[in-house]
């Protein structure tokens, strides 16, 4: 009989070492001989597990699908062959180990919202694995100090959420997941980590200016400034967007409110508001607020104008304040003001006349002693406040018309008075009746000459020129002068002999103008004038009734101006 030895095989793993759970792996069985055909046995070294396969090769290659935790174990080859006849087996080779285990990935973690997280805000951080094994733990951590949250998941991910962050969460966070195969326990490996800040975010405060828009110099202001924050107790700040003004107010609410009073030009800009806190030991500020724009202006009101006249010089017409040339009269200039200080201007229309004066208690009187002619026309005021190096002007007053009327009660006194004196002025008052005489004459060559002159009086002479106005004055008052000297000469040489008869002229050498002297004058006028039998009658009797009509009729002129 023959006997054939057969070696002992060799086997290999493939991967070798420890296996995934789930992963495949191949053992490979191999001997050296020479008797090819037979039949490699792979089996455990424990239990029941047995493997065939025929190889007409010196190797064969046994495949373990997608291994779990029954198929960890010892295995070992056999090689068994049939030589004429009779079999033959190789002894058990060397034992491999195949170990399984559970490979659980890294998960990733994230973190919602990302980045900086606002003070009292909720923070979502999401834990995920990639793993077949679900329905494990994932943890979340902090890489330092003892924060350990878990939460059980059927999905690959859980999120775990931080309501309300403070400072206390602050730091750095990873995930594991967790999972049991088989009452095995098993781990991932820690994820990358992420990091919570946590950082107090105030809005941006909100401004108000009150009144809103110009305010009026010398006006009080209040800037508002109010924030929408839980963070309360902090301080406001009001600043300039240009300069160095700087105001700040601790408050206990959301607003408070910077006063201002009697602003001027200096306070005049933009201006925004911030808002500052504290939160654990951390200084916080707000973004600054949109900017409001603070603009002084001085509006001034029109003011008014009033003319007044002390010594009665002074009536109402329907054109205007008529005073009597002579008398005295005020402009008075005043305004609703509360601006301290201002000068008003007094203008006279139609020419570069003005006179200034300081205003007192919001007015000021422009006194005019006398007046004359050249003080007619149109006046009007006008006022002036200069406030921090500014002028500001007003609108101008409604014109005032003043009319410059003659003294009349001038001439009225003066007739009145020669009629007093008929003994000592028979020469003056000659004169005045030939005046007047020649007067009439003159108004009988220009029909309605006494009626418009009448008109004229009435109506303030409009309807004559000044040149003629101021003319028939002149007349008035010569004849005045005239009379005035008389009566002087009389009275003197009545001092001077009390015995003298005013009718002998031979006495006292004076030329006195008397009755034959005027009855020629008058004839030598009559030679050009239709009436001058009329005048002649007149000037023989110059006290009788016609006369004193003449007068009368003068003194209805003279009342009715």
């Amino acid at each position: 009989m023959f006997s054939v030895s057969l070696p002992r095989p060799s086997i290999s793993m493939n991967p070798a070492g420890e296996v995934t759970w789930g992963q495949d792996v191949a053992i490979t069985c191999s001997i050296t001989t020479q008797h090819l055909g037979g039949t490699f046995i792979l089996q455990k070294t424990s239990g029941s597990f047995r493997k065939t396969q025929t190889s007409s090769t010196n190797s064969v290659t046994f495949s373990i699908l997608k291994v779990n935790f029954d198929n960890e174990g010892a295995y070992q080859c056999q090689y068994q062959t049939q030589i004429s006849s009779r079999d033959f087996s190789s002894p058990l080779s060397d034992s491999v180990r195949l170990s399984v285990t559970v490979s659980l990935p890294k998960p990733s973690i994230s973190m919602n919202p990302a980045g900086e997280v606002t003070w009292g805000q909720d923070v979502g951080i999401t834990c995920s694995v990639s793993t077949q094994h679900l329905g494990g733990t994932f943890i979340l951590q902090k890489t330092s100090g003892s924060f350990r949250k878990t939460q059980t998941s059927s999905t690959n991910s859980a999120t775990f959420s931080i309501l309300k962050v403070n400072f206390d969460n602050e730091g750095s966070y990873q995930c594991r997941y967790q999972t049991q195969i088989s009452s095995r326990d098993f781990s991932s490996p820690l994820s990358d980590s992420v990091r919570l800040s946590v950082t107090v975010s105030l809005p941006k405060p909100s401004i108000s200016m009150n009144p809103a828009g110009e305010v009026t110099w010398g006006q009080d202001v209040g800037f508002t400034c109010s924030i929408s924050t839980q963070h309360l107790g902090g301080t406001f700040i009001l600043q300039k967007t240009s300069g160095s003004f700087r105001k700040t107010q601790m408050s206990s609410s959301n607003s408070v409110t910077f006063s201002f009073l009697k602003v001027n030009f200096d306070h005049e800009g933009s201006y925004q508001c911030q808002y500052q806190t504290q939160v654990s030991s951390r200084d916080f500020s707000s973004p600054f607020t949109d900017s409001v724009r603070l603009s002084v202006s001085v509006p001034l009101l029109q003011p008014s104008i009033n003319l007044t006249s002390p010594n009665k010089g002074l009536a109402w017409g329907s054109e205007g304040a008529e005073v009597t040339r002579g008398y005295s009269f005020v402009i008075t200039c005043s305004i609703s003001s509360h601006y301290p200080g201002g000068v008003f201007s007094l203008i006279f229309s139609g020419s570069n006349i003005t006179d200034a004066k300081p205003a007192v208690n919001n007015s000021a009187s422009f006194n005019f002693p006398v007046a004359e002619y050249e003080h007619q026309g149109n006046y009007s005021c006008v006022y002036e406040v200069t406030l921090s190096s500014r002028k500001f002007t007003s609108t101008e007053t409604t014109l005032i018309s003043v009319i410059i009327t003659l003294p009349l009660l001038l001439l009225v006194s003066t007739v009145v008075a020669g009629i007093l004196l008929v003994p000592l002025l028979v020469p003056l008052l000659v004169l005045v009746v030939v005046f007047l005489v020649l007067r009439r004459r003159r108004g009988a060559r220009e029909p309605g000459a006494h009626f418009q002159t009448q008109l004229s009086v009435r109506n303030h002479h409009e309807d004559f020129e000044e040149e003629e106005e101021e003319e028939r004055y002149r007349n008035f008052e010569e004849v005045h002068e005239c009379m005035r000297q008389e009566q002087t000469r009389g009275m003197e040489e009545e001092d001077g002999d009390e015995d003298h008869d005013y009718g002998e002229e031979e006495d006292n050498g004076h030329n006195h103008v008397g009755s034959e002297d005027i009855y020629a004058l008058v004839e030598g006028q009559g030679e050009d004038d239709e009436d001058s039998d009329d005048d002649y009658v007149n000037v023989q009797q110059p006290f009788d009734e016609d006369t004193l009509d003449i007068y009368g009729e003068h003194e209805d002129i003279y009342q009715n101006i």
